[in-house]
């Protein structure tokens, strides 16, 4: 009875349109969630398109390219750097070799270098030495290898090696420093595709220049930095104010990432907006939907129903437009899903389902969010709407 009495003033194409409009801005909240978690191997490090904001600097060559301590104490004082790293190389003479099962071995002179784990794009737990080790792990780009198979192994006629075999190949290190020279046995435990450079743990770097070349100073050759906003025209000032050498590819990349970054951020903001917006819509108009029923739910009120019967039939009509908006949302998420996966293929990255669990769960939790809120809200009103004089109770000629 009560249900019939108050719904002679709904409409149920209202009911519609309010939920058409908040399902707009939940859709579009659930469809960017989607995306950032899909997205999410394009921001990270290991990524060859979109690493982590990172650029790596250096000085012009002469005779003392290296960097002090106090420019890197000015470098972290930036605030527009995150994160400094340093290289550092060995300061003794590095000659590797290889051998390969029946087709003989190479040797060549070759190079050393460290830096900060933090900036390495490998995770991996035998990336560490101690001199009690028996072999050193060793880090080498990804394009190495590209070199290798598609340049030098065709017309050497030699095997092409893919990820998994190159850790297989035995390396033997020659080192000679200006006080002695050790053999070390080594194994490429993976390769990077953000850091160009042939890298050892920092522990077997700074112990084999000690033991090696003990008379010799060891020099920062070049910086990393992870910036803010690689778009800050004050980095790129302050690097040619200072002579520092980048790379434009690397500054590039970096500039994308932050781009698509900041256009996540701002469809996500406008979403945040929609459904700030379409949410105030519905408690303006179930605001409305009560005050139209004002003499009536007080009359049931005096009659001696309960604030809590009252209020459930407003609850359950928010609840409907609620649970319809939370499913257009998703259909909206499904259909964009399968639209943007081309587009992430392109981009290096592949569109998961697991995804769409991710966004069902997030669903859940915005619909107890929002069918709390407008419990209490809706509670608050009917509470407010009750407590008003007795002189209501008389029918309106």
């Amino acid at each position: 009875m009560i249900s019939d009495l108050l719904h002679k003033q709904i409409r149920f194409s209202q009911l519609l349109f309010f939920a058409l409009t908040s399902s707009l801005g939940l859709g579009i909240l659930l469809v960017v969630f989607q995306l950032f978690v899909d997205t999410q191997s394009l921001f990270g490090s290991s990524n060859d398109l979109l690493g982590n904001q990172t650029v790596i600097i250096s000085k012009a060559i002469g005779k003392d390219n290296a960097f002090t301590e106090e420019e890197i104490e000015t470098l972290k004082q930036q605030d527009f750097v995150k994160k400094v790293g340093s290289f550092t190389n060995g300061t003794y003479r590095v000659q590797g070799s290889v051998s390969l099962l029946g087709m003989g071995g190479m040797s060549t002179d070759m190079f050393l270098e460290s830096v900060s784990d933090r900036f390495i794009d490998v995770q991996d737990e035998n990336w560490k030495w101690s001199p009690e080790s028996r072999r050193v792990p060793v880090i080498i780009p990804k394009n190495y290898i590209d070199l290798y198979n598609y340049g030098f192994a065709p017309g050497a006629g030699l095997p092409q090696i893919n990820q998994k075999v190159i850790s297989q190949i035995p390396i033997k290190l020659s080192l000679t420093g200006s006080s002695k020279r050790k053999m070390y046995d080594a194994y490429i435990l993976a390769t990077s595709e953000k850091i160009n450079t042939i890298l050892v743990p920092k522990s077997f770097l700074e112990y084999t220049n000690q033991v090696l070349s003990p008379d010799i100073e060891v020099k920062i050759s070049r910086v990393i930095m992870e910036v803010t906003n690689p778009s800050d025209p004050k980095l790129l000032d302050f690097f040619e104010k200072n002579n520092y050498q980048y790379f434009q590819s690397e500054l590039l990349s970096s500039r994308i990432s932050y781009f698509l970054q900041l256009v996540l951020a701002i469809v996500l903001g406008i979403g945040i907006l929609i459904t700030a917006l379409s949410i105030t819509l519905v408690i303006t108009n179930i605001n409305l939907l009560i005050l139209k029923n004002k003499q009536t739910i007080c009359q049931l009120y005096f009659l001696g129903f309960s604030r809590k019967q009252i209020a459930s039939v407003y609850h359950k009509i928010s609840y409907k437009i609620l649970g319809v908006s939370i499913c257009i949302a998703l259909i909206l998420v499904v259909i964009c899903k399968f639209i943007f996966a081309p587009f992430l293929t392109i981009l290096q990255t592949e569109s998961s389902a697991f995804s769409l669990i991710y966004v069902f769960i997030v669903a859940i939790v915005l619909f107890v969010v929002l069918a709390l809120y407008y419990t209490k809200h809706t509670n608050k009103k009917i509470a407010q709407m009750t407590a008003v004089n007795t002189s209501l109770l008389t029918t309106e000629i």
